[in-house]
């Protein structure tokens, strides 16, 4: 019995082979020429790039994959790694490239290119590098957080040493300056002291040259005012001469009234007497009567009625003259309105009835940087010409007769600006001196 014919086995060839071997690899390979045709690919460069093996065969495997860098810039074929090793036969390891996608996405990868034998172009080896793409560029995130945070804790031991360090020196400075300051307030609490002594002795001395010479004036203003009523008795005169005699009565008799005035302030005794509010302001301005003129200002009066009270009459008067005088200093030179006011009014912190006197002027006003100070001795905004002690001297005044003075003022002048003085003065004096005295004397002690 003959044996059955057996099937021919099938040769495998090398090449076979080979292609199995490259299907199997998870790697992707491809083999191309030296102008960078794909000759041969596996299915890991077709399932890497999202591509048949058919398309990869045959094509231009640089612009396929490989035409444009990772910010989309075109690549240049000259540049390329890979076509480079298949030109030159040299060969390349682990360079790290982005390929494309067929769908367009950047795929990081490292990539090597062995050369082939006699120039025949090189196969080419692509790992995906996404995972330690992104490993690699957390960990230089970590590297920077952490090189990031010794930097901001060096700056802030850093900030803490200057700050103790200015805090110590601020201290010393502190020290140093308030030891200074309390040096500087007594000397300058000295000098002040020694400035109000001068200026006391000075007013004293003004003020009894200015009854000297109010009692010198007044004996020639007599002897001129009998002569002028005999000369007015001849008979032989004209009638326009006879007004000419009236007219110089007149006028010496203003002279006269303003050396009584005189001599009242300077007599400002602290006594309490029973006087008119109209009549006191009427006087007071009587002594101003030449400025207002020359100034142009015109003066209001708006008096509520009101009985006559007790009060200082010669520290009442002073008080008045020092505002009505820094009212015309307000005013310019083109003239103002000058305006009065006295009514009944009762202060509210003691209810003590009394008079309230308003003095108000459309001069430029005061900030309020300037009109908070102006009661402080010495303060003055007047230049040489002010001595800074009118206010402080009448606000004293009026607290030791238990009165006070508010002010209120706007700058700009005319009819939007302007100062307002507010002056009450209480009726029964007495009792207010005697309850300053003691509080003064109880103070002392």
């Amino acid at each position: 019995m003959e044996r059955p014919e057996r099937p021919q086995d099938v040769q495998e060839t090398p090449q076979n082979t080979a292609d199995d071997l490259l299907q199997h690899v998870t790697v992707a390979i491809f083999a191309i020429d030296a102008q960078g045709i794909c000759t041969h690919a596996n299915a890991a460069a077709a399932r890497m790039f999202g591509y048949e093996v058919s398309d990869l065969i045959g094509a231009d495997i640089h612009a396929l994959l490989h035409a444009r860098h990772a910010d989309g810039s075109d690549y240049d074929r000259a540049s390329c790694p890979f076509l480079q090793s298949a030109i030159t036969g040299e060969e390349i390891r682990n360079v790290d490239e982005v390929l494309w996608s067929r769908s367009g996405d950047p795929i990081h990868v490292f990539g090597s290119s062995m050369p082939l034998p006699n120039g025949k172009g090189a196969v080419v080896t692509i790992q995906d590098g996404t995972s330690l793409h992104h490993l690699q560029e957390y960990l230089e995130q970590i590297q920077h957080e952490q090189a990031e945070a010794l930097r901001q804790r060096d700056a802030a031991a850093r900030v803490e040493r200057e700050l103790a360090q200015e805090k110590e020196m601020h201290q010393r400075e502190v020290a140093v300056a308030t030891e200074r300051a309390a040096t500087q307030q007594l000397r300058a609490q000295q000098r002040a002291a020694e400035d109000r002594l001068l200026q006391s002795e000075k007013l004293a001395a003004v003020g009894r040259l200015a009854a000297s010479i109010s009692h010198e004036i007044n004996n020639p203003l007599e002897a001129v005012t009998n002569l002028l009523y005999l000369v007015r008795q001849n008979s032989s005169i004209s009638a326009e001469a006879s007004e000419y005699l009236k007219l110089a009565e007149s006028e010496l008799a203003r002279v006269s009234q303003i050396v009584s005035q005189t001599l009242r302030f300077q007599r400002a005794g602290t006594t309490p007497t029973e006087v008119v509010p109209e009549t006191l302001i009427d006087s007071v301005l009587s002594l101003h009567q030449g400025r207002l003129h020359h100034r142009r200002i015109q003066i209001r009066r708006r008096h509520r009625p009101s009985s006559a009270f007790r009060c200082a009459e010669g520290d009442v008067r002073q008080i008045l003259n020092n505002l009505v005088g820094n009212a015309i200093d307000a005013m310019s030179k083109d003239g103002g309105t000058l305006t009065l006011r006295t009514t009944p009014a009762r202060d509210r912190r003691t209810g003590q009835s009394g008079i309230r006197i308003l003095i108000s002027d459309t001069g430029h006003g005061m900030p309020h940087h300037t009109s908070a100070h102006i009661f402080e001795p010495f303060y003055t905004t007047k230049g040489p010409n002010g001595s800074g002690l009118g206010l402080w001297i009448s606000n004293t005044l009026a607290n030791r007769m238990g009165g006070r003075i508010c002010v209120r003022s706007r700058t700009g002048g005319g009819r939007h600006g302007g100062t307002t003085f507010s002056v009450f003065i209480p009726n029964a004096v007495e009792e207010h001196q005697h309850s300053f005295t003691q509080k003064q004397h109880a103070q002392a002690a």
